[in-house]
C-alpha cells in the first residue's frame, strides 16, 4: 500500500509530537529526581507509550538527557543573553529582570513560593555530574561561560556609558554578578523560599552597584 503525502505529513507530525513529549516529561523528572531517578520506565508509564518507543527515539538515557540539556541550555542561554545584553536597560534594571525571569522559573516548581524543590536542570545535573556523558557536562559548563560573557558585557557598557564610575571594580563586579545569576538556584533552595533570593539580590543593587553608580 502506498501512503499518500497527508498520510505521511500525519506520521512524521505523531513521531515529532511523541519525541517532543517524551524531552518535555524528561526534562521536569530531571529537575524534580535527578539522573537515576529518571527512567525509561517512569516516562512510558507516564505517557502510556512503551520503552521501546522511547528507544527508538534516543536510542538509549545518555542520548536523551544529552539532548535535553543541550536544548535546556541553549534557551537559558538565550534568556539570559536577551537580559544581559540589552543596551536600553541599566545594569540595576537588568538585576530586577533577572529576579523577574528566575521568580518565573522558581513558581512553576514551588507554587506556593515557601517548598524547596529544584527548578533548575543545569543546577539539578550539576549535582550529579559525575555521571553524565561529556557532551552533557560541557553543554553545562558553556552556561557559566556564556553568561560570564554576556554580564562582563552589560558591566563595561554601564562603564562606557558613564551609568558606573570610571574607576569600578569591572573585574570583581562581574565575578560578583555571574556567580548570583549561576547559583540562584541553589540560593533559593537554601533559603526554602525566594523572597531571600529578592531581598539578596536587591541588597546587592544598594550596597555594590549604588557604590559605583554615577
Amino acid at each position: 500500500m502506498t501512503l499518500s503525502l497527508n498520510d505521511k505529513a500525519n506520521i512524521s507530525q505523531k513521531k515529532t509530537s511523541t519525541r517532543d513529549s517524551i524531552k518535555e516529561l524528561a526534562k521536569k523528572l530531571l529537575i524534580a529526581h535527578g539522573y537515576h531517578k529518571t527512567t525509561f520506565g517512569v516516562i512510558a508509564k507516564e505517557l502510556e507509550i512503551t520503552t521501546t518507543n522511547i528507544h527508538y527515539h534516543f536510542g538509549n538515557k545518555n542520548s536523551l538527557v544529552e539532548e535535553v540539556v543541550t536544548d535546556y541550555v541553549q534557551l537559558a542561554i538565550s534568556k539570559q543573553q536577551a537580559i544581559w545584553l540589552d543596551e536600553s536597560k541599566s545594569l540595576q534594571e537588568k538585576v530586577q529582570e533577572e529576579l523577574a525571569f528566575n521568580r518565573s522559573l522558581f513558581r512553576k516548581f514551588n507554587p506556593s513560593g515557601k517548598t524547596r524543590k529544584p527548578w533548575s536542570l543545569i543546577s539539578r545535573l550539576r549535582l550529579e555530574s559525575d555521571v553524565l556523558t561529556e557532551p552533557t557536562r560541557a553543554a553545562l559548563a558553556g552556561f557559566t561561560t556564556s553568561i560570564r560573557a554576556a554580564v562582563e558585557f552589560a558591566v563595561e557598557h554601564a562603564i562606557d556609558i558613564g551609568e558606573l564610575k570610571p574607576d569600578a571594580p569591572k573585574d570583581d563586579l562581574v565575578l560578583l554578578l555571574t556567580h548570583l545569576v549561576d547559583s540562584l538556584s541553589v540560593f533559593a533552595q537554601d533559603a526554602g523560599g525566594y523572597e531571600r533570593v529578592e531581598q539578596f539580590l536587591s541588597a546587592f543593587s544598594r550596597v555594590v552597584l549604588a557604590k559605583y553608580t554615577i
